[in-house]
């Protein structure tokens, strides 16, 4: 249903499946004793050098861990939009195999909506809200996140 909808609204956005939380998840789902092992494996697909050596990874992953634990194998290999990061220049995968940006943001939220203990309408709530998205916004601005400066730099280079 959500594809749905960023489909028909997005229909040129590229999604990609936080690949820290899927970390976690397995380790929720495999012998303590396993852990450090499938964790290890699992940071190879991201750490490949690119598309094909990540499915590569992936593949030897999924073999290496089938026979201990086929069903999470399995779901995890149906999982949509694994490696769509590898689609992008290598300076900037970091930044989008997670979704660390985007969870800063809800905790600076909730931390800043904790502070006010109520809003007396939705509208005040609404309005604090697009408050501390224009703030956020204006900072950013001024930010350019890990790996994108020097590809920003190559591109301004090219055009010269």
């Amino acid at each position: 249903m959500l594809d749905e909808g960023l489909n028909r609204h997005f229909p040129k956005a590229k999604r990609q499946r936080c690949l820290v939380h899927v970390g976690r998840n397995l380790m929720n789902k495999v012998r303590v004793k396993d852990r450090k092992a499938v964790i290890s494996d699992f940071k190879q697909v991201h750490r490949a050098a690119n598309r094909e050596a990540a499915e590569l990874k992936l593949n030897e992953f999924a073999n290496n861990w089938h026979q201990t634990y086929p069903k999470l194998i399995k779901d995890l290999l149906k999982m949509p939009n694994l490696l769509t990061f590898m689609d992008f220049p290598p300076a900037i995968r970091r930044s989008l195999y997670s979704t660390n940006l985007i969870e800063n943001f809800n905790k600076h939220l909730k931390r800043t909506t904790h502070h006010k203990e109520q809003f007396t309408t939705e509208d005040s709530l609404d309005r604090f809200l697009v408050s501390q998205f224009n703030v956020y916004n204006e900072k950013s601005l001024k930010r350019i996140h890990r790996g994108f400066k020097g590809l920003q730099d190559t591109l301004e280079a090219s055009f010269i």
